[in-house]
């Protein structure tokens, strides 16, 4: 396994405890969340056993609720190189499944980063998909514009126009926008290792299985960024000003591939 690098706290004594924002959505039983690739809706279900029943309103002495849900297609969710495949050993494999790939518990071990959040509008830029928008290396690099030309290690993508149905939005057959590989190798490259977008994922709903924009991200040169993640369906309110923030990422410690997350972002004083 690689080396484990502390993230950098110089700029942590500014931050504002009083000012943050909840960017991951709640989670509901049923209908009523963000939902994407076809999946089941989330079951929230009362737990039985003999004469016991969780539910007080039925008489029982607790509330006791099994859930059963897929985090990639429920709600807010962190995912890992081993999504794809990635080795938990070997830098340049992918072809590890459920039991043996990189799990979200060993690759995230440090929770809290500097993040810039930049609002970026998809376009229509790929004759050979029509009606498939994108977000591409230069859009990328013109919303950094005003904020220096350095990446932190967290980005957060919030897409134009502003979705007012994004909380109980569901995605599949509706051909969500997508990032082109050129934009995640870019910021790859650049060092951004967590990137969070309130897409439901950075690769197009329908690809053939490539799967481009996730092997950009994690394989930029073919060798495994195994503490690298993707963060998809956040909850970036229009409120929320571009610019930097800290991000404290907080998932729960499934030895899995992804996990329900929950990132919040603090306000930073300045200097």
């Amino acid at each position: 396994m690689e080396e484990r690098t502390a993230p950098d706290l110089s700029e942590f004594d500014r931050i504002d405890f009083s000012q943050f924002w909840d960017l991951g959505f709640p989670l509901h039983g049923g209908r009523g969340n963000p939902n994407a690739f076809g999946m089941e809706e989330p079951l929230f279900e009362v737990f039985r056993a003999g004469s016991f029943v969780g539910d007080v309103s039925q008489g029982g002495a607790c509330n006791v609720v099994g859930v059963k849900m897929n985090p990639h297609g429920n709600g807010t969710h962190t995912e890992c190189a081993g999504h794809i495949g990635a080795s938990p050993t070997d830098d340049w494999a992918m072809n590890c499944g459920p039991g043996t790939c990189l799990t979200l518990d060993q690759a995230l071990t440090t929770f809290w980063f500097k993040a810039l959040m930049l609002s970026v509008e998809p376009r229509l830029t790929d004759a050979a998909m029509p009606g498939q928008r994108w977000i591409a290396k230069k859009d990328l690099e013109v919303a950094l514009l005003p904020w220096g030309d350095t990446l932190p290690a967290a980005v957060l993508i919030r897409t134009l126009p502003f979705d007012l149905q994004r909380g109980i939005r569901c995605y599949t057959g509706q051909m969500p926008p997508a990032f082109e590989p050129a934009a995640l190798e870019w910021l790859a490259r650049s060092g951004v290792m967590h990137l969070l977008t309130d897409l439901p994922s950075v690769d197009p709903e329908h690809d053939g299985g490539r799967l481009l924009a996730h092997r950009a991200f994690w394989f930029p040169e073919g060798r495994c960024r195994r503490q690298a993640t993707i963060t998809e369906m956040i909850d970036a309110d229009s409120s929320l000003p571009d610019g930097f923030y800290a991000l404290n990422l907080m998932v729960p410690r499934w030895s899995l591939d992804a996990a329900p997350s929950r990132p919040v972002i603090y306000a930073l004083n300045p200097v």
